[in-house]
């Protein structure tokens, strides 16, 4: 099984994020909401309340802002996650990163790989961004937090570090460098997310 972890801001009838994941997964799911309309989780503590009610042995943490655009991702993902040395999936990420400047895209290509849509100007417009248009599953360093997938026994000896990482920002390479110590992190072209905002 794979269980989805989202941390939210919206109002807990607004379900079309979880309607979204459901009819797209090609397979069951379990979608575990953290409700944070009152601001009282930092995403990294939010994704460690979700990691520890989850069924799953694939965890995907994922905004409440980004949506899959085509289906059967739950198939998609479990043969990714077939390869024993893969321990993370991600659909955007970066084969470098430099030690003062620790955004994913700073690198810039040819070492940023992936794929995403954006769509801007509140649903007016949308655009393809290719951050690298070789297809073949990338071997990355770090990957950006809209979407991610990670084998779940790692949370084993791993965790979001919500004392270092206390807003919404680097928890996602943080997470990357703790999984990087024994797996492989991968971006997918397999995947199409569609991010509602320009990240």
């Amino acid at each position: 099984m794979i269980s989805a972890i989202v941390c939210s801001r919206r109002e807990p009838g607004n379900s079309i994020h979880e309607q979204n994941l459901r009819k797209t997964a090609g397979a069951e799911i379990e979608y575990i909401r953290i409700d944070n309309r009152d601001n009282r989780y930092n995403l990294s503590s939010a994704y460690n309340c979700g990691v520890s009610s989850a069924h799953g042995s694939i965890l995907v943490f994922m905004h409440e802002d980004a949506f899959f655009m085509e289906g059967n991702w739950a198939s998609v993902l479990e043969k990714k996650f077939s390869q024993e040395q893969v321990g993370l999936v991600g659909v955007a990420g970066t084969q470098y990163l430099f030690a003062d400047n620790p955004g994913w895209v700073v690198a810039g290509r040819p070492y940023i790989r992936g794929h995403v849509i954006h769509e801007l100007n509140n649903g007016e417009t949308y655009t393809l961004t290719v951050f690298n248009w070789e297809r073949p599953d990338s071997s990355v360093v770090a990957v950006d937090g809209l979407f991610f997938a990670v084998r779940g026994s790692l949370f084993k000896t791993i965790r979001f570090d919500d004392a270092t990482f206390d807003g919404f920002h680097f928890y996602d390479i943080d997470i990357c460098m703790q999984i990087r110590r024994t797996h492989q992190l991968i971006v997918t072209w397999d995947l199409l997310i569609k991010h509602q905002s320009g990240g």
